[in-house]
């Protein structure tokens, strides 16, 4: 490769249009004969003996069809695609011999070109000093892309959205998150005093916090939610976590309504939907953010009974994740989710104590779920720790769930 090519790196393919051409000249010598016999080791004597060439109707010797052919490796690796690409097709068709001393011009062209597997359909033609087409055909070849370095950003430079951020989960995700670097919202629905308690406290250890007030089931009072936060940072979110819930309801599937059901639905599901499409397009923007859904391993495996409707939530909620991850993970977003175990939080606050210890005593570590022991798993899928982490379900349990 010539220096100007190798300080050119990889082409970039978003430039190479259909209908581009490249053409190159070449004179074939003596020399160039022996150098192919030389690096192919066919010595066909048709192509390297004069005696034995004149006993043929061509009374010339003829040039490795194959070498023709090298010319357009030539125009493919140096000229069109150029530096990056790997030449992985070719249907060629010789039509006439060439001999020492012609001179050939051979023209390549971009017939189809696929974004999504960066592969370049191309035409060949190889014509003569008397404008006889010699060789011509068809090829396919891939640029190659540059290999890429992890450059995100770092959980300090980020500004984190908790719903449901005043209490239990939320609460404990949001200062986690702040003594990490991040600026963080904490969102609340009713619990305004908690909400401006746990801000002041994550602002006096010099952290950044604002508690901001929406029903994150209302897609306006949302929208309104990140602008303001994006006025008083001074930046888009860029890391939601999706924590709002409503109370747990445990009933027999009888006695449950579907207004119950969509309860559940509208508190873990659509106000997830919600944050994630208000802060998207900021993510979007810089190519860059995270996601973390919170779940529970009360959706894995057996469910308690009478748990449907939160069952139903959950489930829901893992299949936006998974879906969202696919979708976005080319744009540089990272979307998860954490599910914790049965949990000391207010959530749980209808669950007879006998049920929360038998549940902890057949758990592995011998303890329910704690909110710090949830926030500190959230924490690290929002860091360099999490860069190459993307749908996941981490179980946050103590073993409870395998």
């Amino acid at each position: 490769m010539s220096a100007t090519a190798a300080e050119a790196g990889i082409r970039d393919f978003a430039a190479i249009r259909v209908g581009d051409k490249a053409s190159i000249g070449k004179t074939v010598t003596e020399q160039d004969l022996a150098a192919f016999a030389a690096a192919s080791g066919d010595y066909n004597p048709l192509h390297m003996e004069a005696e034995f060439a004149q006993q043929t109707s061509f009374q010339r010797r003829v040039a490795h069809g194959m070498l023709v052919a090298s010319y357009v490796s030539t125009l493919v690796g140096m000229h069109l695609p150029g530096p990056g690409a790997l030449w992985t097709q070719q249907s060629f068709r010789w039509n006439a011999p060439v001999f020492i001393g012609d001179t050939l011009e051979i023209t390549l062209e971009v017939t189809h070109k696929s974004e999504g597997t960066r592969t370049l359909a191309l035409s060949v033609a190889a014509r003569n000093q008397n404008g006889t087409t010699v060789m011509e055909g068809e090829g396919s070849a891939v640029m190659l892309e540059r290999r890429r370095e992890n450059t995100d950003r770092p959980i300090a430079e980020r500004l984190a959205l908790v719903s449901g951020g005043a209490r239990g989960i939320g609460a404990a995700t949001a200062k986690a998150l702040a003594e990490a670097g991040a600026a963080v919202v904490v969102n609340y629905r009713q619990s305004t005093s908690a909400a401006e308690e746990l801000c002041d406290r994550i602002q006096s250890n010099g952290g950044r916090a604002l508690p901001i007030q929406a029903d994150v089931t209302e897609s306006g009072s949302v929208e309104r939610m990140l602008a303001r936060a994006s006025e008083h940072f001074g930046q888009a979110v860029d890391i939601v976590v999706n924590n709002a819930g409503a109370a747990l309801v445990a009933k027999p599937f009888l006695d449950l309504s579907w207004e119950e059901i969509e309860r559940q639905m509208g508190a873990h599901v659509r106000g997830a939907f919600n944050c994630i499409q208000a802060a998207l397009p900021g993510m979007l923007a810089q190519n860059s953010g995270r996601i973390v859904n919170i779940g529970s391993t009360q959706a894995w495996n057996a469910p308690p009974a009478q748990w449907t409707a939160f069952v139903m939530a959950k489930t829901a909620l893992k299949g936006l994740t998974r879906s969202l991850a696919a979708e976005l993970g080319p744009s540089g977003i990272r979307v998860n989710m954490v599910s914790p175990g049965m949990a000391e939080t207010d959530f749980i606050a209808t669950v007879p104590e006998r049920m929360r210890k038998v549940h902890a005593m057949q758990t592995p570590l011998r303890r329910l779920t704690s909110p710090t022991d949830v926030a500190r798993a959230i924490v690290f899928l929002c860091s360099q720790g999490g860069d190459f982490i993307t749908g996941a379900d981490l179980p946050v349990c103590g073993g409870s769930a395998m």
